[in-house]
């Protein structure tokens, strides 16, 4: 049997819709609540020469410390683990590491260029670093009251305008590329939640 890591490597693997029961309010209050008092970060990628910089040729957006919620920490930890269930035939001895977690707030005009969440791209287009402890990536939108902001998926075919409560999960690998248009209107709040997989037999992150 192979392994969740080797299986999400596959370009047939797919990308789960799902929605967020929970309420979200609290979500939003708190990333208004650290906008407006300035305690955010400007979300760091590398760039071309491979130091970590704030590039605002592929992001600008702010990224938050996200407020503590156990029970919405939990649904997504397990709509994970449902996404693995029901799409994969892979070894259960592996498990899910939390790698990282944010909140991202997008204003008008800002948006996401093209990448994949677990390495970066020299201008050649070969591998500069890659992030093992990047397997999965959940993001979930906290609000509707917002234009633009749509996510493209360009191998599978895929747009998605998020609203409110939708669910996101897909491999951080270099087969699920994807972008995110600029922001027309308003504000555009989600909560990204990455995981690594760690091999139940090795004790390694398998990427």
């Amino acid at each position: 049997m192979i392994t969740y890591a080797e299986s999400i490597q596959k370009p047939s693997a797919v990308i789960f819709q799902g929605a967020c029961a929970l309420p979200l309010d609290l979500c939003v209050s708190h990333i208004e609540n650290r906008l407006q008092a300035r305690d955010f970060r400007m979300h760091e990628v590398y760039g071309r020469n491979g130091d970590t910089i704030v590039d605002t040729r592929s992001r600008d957006s702010r990224s938050i410390i996200p407020c503590h919620d156990e029970e919405l920490a939990f649904f997504i930890f397990e709509a994970v683990q449902q996404y693995f269930e029901q799409h994969f035939l892979a070894q259960p001895s592996d498990s899910l590491v939390l790698a990282q977690h944010d909140f991202f707030a997008y204003s008008p005009g800002i948006g996401l260029k093209m990448h994949v969440d677990d390495h970066v791209l020299r201008p050649d287009g070969s591998v500069f670093m890659r992030d093992v402890q990047r397997g999965i990536t959940t993001i979930l939108y906290l609000n509707s009251d917002f234009d633009g902001g749509e996510i493209c998926f360009p191998k599978q075919g895929l747009e998605l305008r998020p609203s409110a409560g939708t669910l996101l999960i897909f491999p951080s690998n270099r087969n699920f590329p994807h972008e995110v248009k600029s922001i027309v209107r308003g504000q555009r709040y989600s909560y990204q939640r990455i995981y690594g997989i760690l091999d139940g037999r090795t004790g390694r992150f398998e990427l």
